[in-house]
Parts: structure tokens; sequence; C-alpha cells
């Protein structure tokens, strides 16, 4: 009994030291960096570079498919067309909240990313919600890129922008 309780903990431990130290720096990803470039900038062209391309998608759906076999999987370029329409919807959005708040954009500093993970046991991929912590003019806020996923190594922004007064 003693035996399966120490080796219990030895598994607990390896488990919470693992996740402590194997955490990722999302204020170094290109994804962080693109959006928030974007925003300083108001340049959309940034957000577009951090959307999964073609081969993305492609590498993408056989796990989709073999995770939920029942859920249709559109053609790829609908899906690409969709992010794009989405995105720069929610950037000009993003960026007209904040103007009406008081957010002066080229004077956002970048205070702190957190990330929520979100992952789906059917479909082997990381994803969450990266939450870019920001102020400007004594405003603080955060830019939430939601479930966003991490394919080959790099994250990519799959679902909504939205932005939140703090």
């Amino acid at each position: 009994m003693k035996q399966k309780i120490t080796t219990l903990l030895l598994i607990l431990f390896f488990c919470v030291s693992l996740n402590v130290f194997a955490q990722e720096n999302f204020e170094e990803t290109t994804l962080v960096k693109n959006i928030f470039s974007a925003l300083q900038n108001q340049d959309s062209k940034l957000v577009m570079q951090s959307l999964p391309t073609k081969e993305d998608i492609l590498y993408i759906i056989p796990m989709v498919k073999a995770g939920r076999p029942n859920e249709r999987v559109p053609e790829v370029d609908n899906i690409l067309t969709n992010f794009k329409t989405e995105a720069s919807k929610d950037f000009n959005e993003i960026l007209r909240k904040g103007t009406s708040f008081g957010v002066e954009w080229e004077n956002i500093t970048l205070q702190n990313v957190r990330y929520e993970p979100h992952n789906d046991e059917k479909i082997a991929v990381k994803k969450g919600h990266i939450i870019l912590i920001c102020d400007s003019n004594d405003i603080t806020f955060e830019i939430i890129l939601r479930q966003s996923i991490k394919i080959k190594d790099k994250w990519t922004l799959m679902d909504r922008m939205r932005f939140r007064l703090l």
C-alpha cells in the first residue's frame, strides 16, 4: 500500500512539474507579435498572416474527421474565405470598440499574455484562448484570441477575436 502511494505521488509530482516547466512563452509567439503589431499599426494584413494556410487546414481536416466522423467539414477554400471575412470584421470591431473607450492604438503596451487551454479530447491538437492584456491611456483591456490552435509548432488564429475592458 505504501509503495502505491509513493508511486502515485511521484507520478503526480512529475505531471505537475512537467506542466510548470513546459509553459510556453506566448509573448514570443508569431501569433501574439502579429496581432499586437496589427493593433498598434491598425493594419489588418498582419491579422491575415495569423490565419491558417491551406496546408494547415489540410493538415487538421483528417484529425477532425477522425475525432468527429459525423461532422460535415466544409471545403478548404470555403473555410479560408470564412476565416478571412470573420477575422477582418472582428479586427475592425476591436478597433472601433477600443477607440470608443479612448484607446490610442499606436500607444498600447502589452502587459501580459495568458493562455486558457480548451483542448478537445477528440482532436489531438493543442488549443485554447490566448489573451493579450494591454493598456493605453490608463485603460486596461484584453484582446481574446479564441480557440487558437497549435499546428506544426505554430500558433494560429482559428476563431473569433474579442475586446474586453478590465
